[in-house]
């Protein structure tokens, strides 16, 4: 049985020089799938496969080419229906095709597995960015429901297909992700010394990680944390760290003005190493987002040991159960109150550490993997 991967999304990353979040889900699933092939012996073969002209050689060899422009083949498949024109060929070297990056192509013969982490583009467009939103998320839905069958990475994700794409849920399912082993290994405290002098950092900070958009809902948190006395912030300074993504217009002069009054610090894109480092010296992860399919870094601060503030809706609770500090992600005072919380409450702050690090011990990416292998023997056995 051979299995083409798409890796459109982890490949760009590579020629960028740095990964998204579909894209380390990308690489981290081949990690996974190739170590339990091996370790099991299965007769199961991976064939990466992407979209996009010179494409680079990675972890998983040179990917083949499955069209130049995915943007190109998502029109004519969605409107006219068309099949990738190498859709034969590819048909010859492949069974089953998993598409791991919303990048969902059609290929004549072939059953389709996609992974989709959630439906933010249809059900939020006012979150994505602003080019072409309607025609994306109409063929974002049309995509989907071509897919044999769906893979997605919470219970609250498959309910929104159910009730949002009338997909039956027999038809889709739930495989979490997983954390990478680095997030459990501590970092001696003279390496973790030398990535906050670096930054020009003390230990205790609050910290936030994502792309700076919306749906992340910098804006709020930034507003609890002005609610904070003085001298609370100043010894507990906000440290974001993420790009700049769009629709930031109101967001960018508060950063600018945070960091003037030395308050805090943006430090936009950082290399794994130095996000390690702040998980571990920080005093809480502030993760107030408005909607996630998952929400990884929850589990990967969990496995950090870093205290969390999460979200109280969507996905969030499903993976943070009672280890963080629950907010409304909408509320101010809610997300200012959790932050004092940690800072004032040390017996349940070490509690709460003890739960994230056992929660995040039953995330992996090898288990990740062994259910979705389950899921390409099932859609092969029923196809």
């Amino acid at each position: 049985m051979k299995i083409g991967l798409s890796c459109t999304v982890w490949a760009a990353g590579e020629r960028a020089g740095h990964l998204d979040g579909i894209g380390t889900h990308s690489r981290a699933l081949w990690d996974g799938l190739d170590q339990t092939i091996q370790g099991s012996g299965s007769d199961i073969q991976l064939e990466p496969c992407a979209c996009g002209r010179d494409l680079p050689s990675m972890a998983c060899g040179t990917p083949k080419q499955l069209a130049v422009r995915y943007p190109v083949h998502a029109l004519l498949s969605g409107i006219l229906k068309l099949p990738l024109p190498n859709s034969r060929a590819i048909a010859r070297d492949i069974d089953l095709f998993h598409a791991t990056d919303h990048h969902i192509p059609r290929i004549h013969g072939v059953p389709t597995v996609a992974t989709i982490m959630d439906l933010i583009p249809m059900l939020h467009p006012e979150w994505i960015k602003n080019d072409l939103r309607s025609l994306k998320s109409w063929l974002f839905a049309t995509a989907i429901r071509k897919a044999d069958h769906i893979i997605t990475i919470s219970e609250y994700s498959k309910q929104d297909m159910v009730e949002h794409l009338k997909i039956a849920p027999e038809r889709i399912s739930v495989t979490p992700l997983g954390v990478e082993p680095i997030y459990f290994e501590r970092i001696e405290a003279e390496q973790r010394r030398a990535v906050l002098d670096k930054h020009g950092l003390q230990p205790g900070f609050f910290l936030f990680v994502g792309t700076l958009q919306p749906r992340k809902n910098l804006l709020r948190v930034l507003q609890a944390f002005q609610q904070l006395p003085d001298t609370v912030r100043k010894a507990h300074p906000l440290v974001i760290v993420g790009r700049d993504g769009w629709n930031n217009e109101e967001l960018l002069p508060q950063l600018h003005a945070l960091e003037q009054k030395g308050e805090g610090r943006w430090l936009s894109y950082l290399p794994q190493s130095d996000v390690l480092a702040l998980l571990q010296s920080a005093s809480a992860l502030v993760f107030a987002s408005l909607y996630e399919g998952f929400g990884l870094p929850v589990i990967e601060a969990f496995a950090a040991q870093c205290p969390v503030i999460a979200s109280n809706s969507t996905s969030v609770p499903e993976v943070s159960g009672n280890a963080a500090w629950p907010v409304d992600p909408y509320s101010v005072e809610s997300i200012s109150a959790a932050m004092q919380d940690v800072l004032d409450q040390s017996t349940l702050r070490e509690e709460k550490i003890q739960l994230g690090l056992a929660r995040a011990h039953h995330y992996n990416w090898n288990e990740c993997a062994r259910q979705t292998l389950d899921v390409y023997r099932k859609v092969l056995k029923n196809g």
